[in-house]
């Protein structure tokens, strides 16, 4: 296909979720773990076990938290199911997000996607009171830059100061008690709230925070809510950014720490979540023991006979950089984003019931991928991330909508993947923790199988689609596209098409002459062993969190310079023109 507009290619990620941290792709392998080999196995393992605190590097050995000296490979293994144990949804940590026994003793609800047990991203910067969205904003996105294999002062210095842009942020807002949580509730429990509290909770802080302690970035900054949809509408913005040459960088990304009382008495009351109850009554009618209680484990079960969904915590970060300065730099190439598309539901009986939005989203990204790689590898060649929220609603409904679109363009067998079964639903970033995860398929052929489902419930509509209730493994460079999709309350509805690392390969070789490209490449593999060692040294605990409080700050009276064609500022290289 011939474009018109520059391709935004995805030349970094980085985040944390209840799966682990996302550089390196060692959040997804922790999703196909069983599929993976040794060497990858223990690299999960050994990330896992640190963040988790269990074990720590000591000069050139390996101690357990107790202080006992350990051979590391001999621990991993020996520990295997108690460390995948502490992530995923499992049931909720009492002290750490319950410590009033609201969620567990009233409410009843026992399962979250929770960062992995004993990781705190406050302990790696200091945090002052930031709600714990930010903190993970914060050591997310020096995960994504980390990954990037360079130094962001050396986008800077390629790119004019206006020419970056970050959409960021979250979908309900900061909850705790360090954000809106707090304020609500002070005078109610005889306190009084904080000055940071109503400013922090916003829901576009997460964009405001890179952009002031991370990035020092002074170009485009926004954030558009869509409720579940809403990492892919920030995904449209930093791809037609890009597109109309705005910006030759666009930070996109979501985070969200929903797990609340507030925010799951509100799904409770919606009868939306998987609570204890509905938990083990959907036990019974699959069969299942209930002698031992609420399976947490296996709350989440979309497509399946299930009950509800299951909240989770995550934050998801990618770089797009226009084609031509991703060249320059050497950037690596994860994939590419040609199409995003959200849509509205039209006229509702309800606020919070589904509608033909996402029809047409995921009807004009299978057209598009049409006209970027062919009918032939449309149907071939692609697979998909549902929403798969793992209630009775969604799994008729979106099985209808991506069954209807197989149909039409003559797809037979179109894989579907759920990955909520996993982390839960993280709100803001649910389809940022999709992408990641179809950016590791593309490193290791592997697609993340539904574990948490046994059988399809009968009003499934499958037809023409294989949803995966296991593994599914291909060659690296089989799939040449991926299916992101999201379905949110109000008719939020976004979908996109992400085109594989290979294929964006190939047309970026397209534009530029051999020895360009020859030189690319050499530049590449700088870049690529720079981020091995930034992944080496995280497996060690040596996160390079950056955070830059106070840190060259402008002053508008005297580190500006304006002129009727443009602004130069203090530290920037470039200048902005008019």
């Amino acid at each position: 296909m011939t474009r018109n507009k520059p391709l935004a290619i995805i030349s970094g990620f980085g985040g944390i979720n209840s799966s682990g941290r996302s550089s390196g792709f060692l959040g997804y392998k922790n999703l196909v773990f069983e599929s993976l080999n040794e060497k990858e196995q223990l690299e999960v393992l050994q990330d896992l076990a640190v963040l988790q605190g269990k074990i720590e590097m000591v000069g050139t050995g390996w101690e357990t938290v107790s202080g006992d000296s350990i051979n590391l490979k001999e621990y991993l293994l020996e520990n295997v199911t108690s460390i995948r144990k502490d992530c995923f949804i499992r049931k909720i940590e009492k002290e750490v997000y319950d410590p009033d026994g609201i969620i567990l003793e009233q409410i009843k609800a026992s399962a979250a996607g929770q960062l992995p047990k004993g990781f705190d991203p406050s302990n790696f910067y200091p945090a002052r009171q930031h709600p714990k969205a930010l903190q993970m904003t914060v050591f997310g996105m020096s995960d994504a830059i980390g990954q990037l294999g360079f130094k962001w002062e050396e986008v800077q210095e390629k790119v004019n100061p206006d020419e970056v842009s970050v959409f960021s942020g979250a979908a309900i807002g900061q909850l705790d008690n360090f954000g809106f949580g707090g304020l609500m509730q002070s005078r109610i429990k005889g306190s009084r709230a904080s000055s940071k509290n109503l400013a922090l909770g916003l829901v576009e802080m997460s964009a405001d925070f890179i952009n002031a302690y991370v990035l020092g970035n002074v170009g485009r900054t926004g954030h558009s809510v869509g409720a579940c949809a809403t990492f892919l509408y920030n995904l449209q913005m930093g791809k037609e950014a890009i597109e109309s040459g705005s910006s030759k960088v666009s930070i996109v990304g979501a985070a969200e720490a929903p797990i609340t009382p507030e925010i799951i008495d509100g799904f409770f009351a919606m009868s939306a979540l998987s609570d204890d109850k509905r938990m083990l009554e959907m036990q019974a009618s699959n069969g299942e023991s209930i002698d031992a209680g609420p399976m947490q484990t296996r709350a989440c079960r979309p497509f399946g006979n299930n009950a509800g969904m299951v909240l989770g915590e995550s934050s998801q970060f990618v770089i797009l950089m226009e084609a031509n300065l991703a060249i320059e730099l050497g950037a690596d190439i994860y994939g590419s984003v040609p199409s995003v598309h959200s849509h509205s539901d039209g006229h509702k009986s309800s606020i919070s019931g589904p509608g033909v939005g996402n029809y047409i989203t995921m009807a004009k990204c299978a057209a598009d991928a049409e006209k970027e790689i062919g009918i032939k590898a449309l149907r071939q060649n692609t697979f998909v991330h549902a929403h798969g929220t793992g209630t009775p609603a969604n799994r008729t409904t979106e099985s209808h909508i991506l069954n209807e679109i197989a149909q039409t363009f003559g797809i037979k067998k179109w894989p579907v993947s759920a990955i909520k079964s996993y982390l839960g639903h993280s709100m803001a970033p649910a389809s940022g923790d999709q992408l990641i995860a179809s950016l590791g398929t593309w490193n290791n052929g592997v697609i993340p199988g539904i574990h948490s489902t046994d059988a399809l419930a009968e009003d499934v509509y499958s037809k023409d689609l294989d949803i995966l209730l296991e593994n599914k493994a291909e060659e690296k460079d089989f799939y040449k596209g991926c299916f992101l999709n999201a379905k949110g309350f109000g008719g939020n509805n976004a979908s996109a098409f992400i085109l594989s690392p290979e294929e964006t390969r190939m047309r970026i070789q397209s534009l530029v002459t051999k020895s360009k490209y020859d030189k690319y490449l050499k530049a590449l593999e700088k870049t690529r062993k720079n981020s091995i060692k930034y992944n080496e040294s995280s497996l060690k605990g040596n996160y390079k969190v950056t955070y830059k409080f106070n840190e060259n700050v402008l002053n508008g009276e005297k580190d500006i310079q304006i002129s009727r064609k443009g602004m130069k500022l203090k530290g920037f290289k470039k200048q902005i023109k008019f």
